[in-house]
């Protein structure tokens, strides 16, 4: 099997946030300062941003992202509480489980591109990857590839920029929908992670976590790293 490329999923594929900042948190938060936010407006507006907006503008930080999402409610809120609401985000940081490293190292090891596939904002996530940002090749969010993750053709772009073809690329990631149907749609291989329940019947294959998905691709490729 010839493999020239891994594209990485983010979220619940190489780590997670620490805490989930929840719709409810935001808006008790927004209340007591005198602002009249609530859950469901506060969800579609962070949503709306997230999906529809970055990928045309692509915020560069919190600030700006959140700043958005207050246009939608049609809210002025004031610079400090934005900033109290930016740093309530800060707190609870994307991190990457203890075995994305080493993943993502074995298949340098491999000599294979790689790329990560997330409708996330970077200013979300781009802190916690560490080291495994000067690991990959190209990290593609809704604003590089023009759309969110949903559609398909974020991972056009990546091959396109990698310069690899679909039959020559894996997808490793848990969603099986985004990560699994889409990229077997353009004819590359996909991996699951699953933790619980059972693997979609369009995976070539499953692990419980990404190192294991990344043993698996060895052995496709019949490669051991020394």
């Amino acid at each position: 099997m010839t493999v020239k490329a891994v594209i990485f999923d983010l979220f619940k594929t190489l780590g997670e946030y620490s805490r989930v900042v929840t719709d409810e948190e935001v808006c008790t938060f927004l209340q007591r300062k005198g602002y009249p936010v609530y859950p469901q407006a506060w969800k579609h507006a962070f949503s709306f941003t997230a999906f529809i907006d970055y990928p045309k503008y692509g915020y560069e930080s919190h600030e700006e992202f959140i700043r958005r999402a207050f246009q939608h409610l049609e809210v002025d809120v004031d610079d400090g509480t934005t900033h109290e609401l930016v740093e309530l985000f800060r707190g609870s940081p994307f991190t990457l489980y203890s075995e994305s490293c080493e993943a993502v190292k074995r298949v340098r090891r491999l000599g294979l591109r790689t790329a990560i596939a997330t409708s996330t904002p970077k200013p979300f996530f781009i802190k916690g990857l560490g080291q495994v940002e000067g690991l990959i090749d190209f990290i593609c969010t809704g604003y590089e590839a023009g759309y969110e993750k949903s559609n398909p053709q974020i991972y056009r772009v990546i091959l396109d920029l990698l310069g690899v073809e679909p039959s020559e690329t894996v997808v490793i990631g848990d969603n099986p929908v985004l990560d699994i149907a889409n990229s077997k749609m353009l004819g590359m291989k996909a991996i699951q992670i699953v933790r619980e329940g059972v693997p979609s019947g369009q995976a070539d294959g499953a692990a419980v976590n990404v190192l294991e998905a990344v043993k698996l691709l060895e052995n496709w490729v019949r490669f051991t790293p020394s």
